[in-house]
């Protein structure tokens, strides 16, 4: 509960902006806590997490690895296939951001591919996204 709660105090920092403490709470006091528990879910959640403070303050190669190596194989490995969508998502749109559009682009697909096949909200929500930023699939 605790970890949870330093979450919560988290996600308020880092939405004042206040980066490197929303970080520090992550890695120093919630991170732990699911690492001592074996729980393998809530710990990539929080590294996604902290790759979106990294990306915040840009360190965008650092994010990425994260999300790479540290949030969507958990996913996978779970067969939790809409975060695995989210998190393949996030990786396109940090990809696209750096300039890697093929490799973002197969990434979108693969994603919407399962959002539509579920039928979640996030469907439009990433059709429109891709609309905004002129991406067509």
């Amino acid at each position: 509960s605790k970890a949870v709660t330093m979450g919560k105090i988290a996600n308020i920092l880092q939405a004042r902006g206040q980066l490197d403490e929303a970080l520090r709470i992550r890695q120093e006091e919630q991170l732990p806590v699911f690492e001592r528990l074996g729980d393998v879910r809530s710990k990539a959640v929080t590294m996604g997490k902290i790759a979106n403070i990294l990306q915040a303050r840009g360190q965008l190669d650092e994010a990425l690895r994260i999300r790479q190596e540290h949030e969507l194989p958990v996913y996978e490995r779970l067969g939790d296939v809409r975060s695995a969508a989210v998190a393949r998502t996030n990786i396109a749109l940090q990809r696209f951001d750096m300039g890697d559009k093929a490799a973002a682009a197969e990434l979108f697909k693969t994603a919407l591919v399962v959002f539509d096949r579920l039928g979640l909200p996030e469907t439009g929500q990433l059709r429109q996204m891709l609309k905004q930023r002129g991406i067509t699939l």
